[in-house]
């Protein structure tokens, strides 16, 4: 009896969300964030006039967004769901808020200097 409340008390997310969007897309987003960072040329859309590729520093920096938003993904609906002890929960949790305030400062980075914000 005492199982079954603690196991309505838990917080448990759905199979798509845990591996469709943290493992599948968490991780294609990240190999093209890396791929990206290889090549220094990334896709933006919406981006005014000619091309929506982002080349040189800016492509990097936001080949950097793609890499952290993807491994955000991938902490936050994959990993931080199996994480059992406070402990580790709370080491999942500080690195998703860095990668996250990574993923912002580089698209605020990209989008000011590209010209598509102002």
């Amino acid at each position: 009896m005492l199982r079954r409340a603690q196991a309505k008390g838990e917080q448990k997310t759905s199979w798509f969300t845990e591996r469709v969007i943290g493992l599948g897309l968490g991780s294609a987003i990240t190999l093209y964030g890396l791929f990206a960072l290889w090549t220094r040329r990334t896709f933006l859309p919406g981006i005014k006039g000619g091309s929506p590729t982002v080349t040189g520093a800016h492509g990097a920096a936001l080949a950097a967004a793609y890499f952290a938003g993807g491994m955000f993904l991938i902490f936050r609906f994959y990993i931080h769901e199996r994480c059992r002890s406070a402990r580790r929960r709370g080491q999942v949790y500080l690195i998703e808020n860095a990668l996250l305030v990574m993923l912002i400062v580089a698209l605020i980075y990209v989008l000011w200097q590209v010209g598509t914000v102002g």
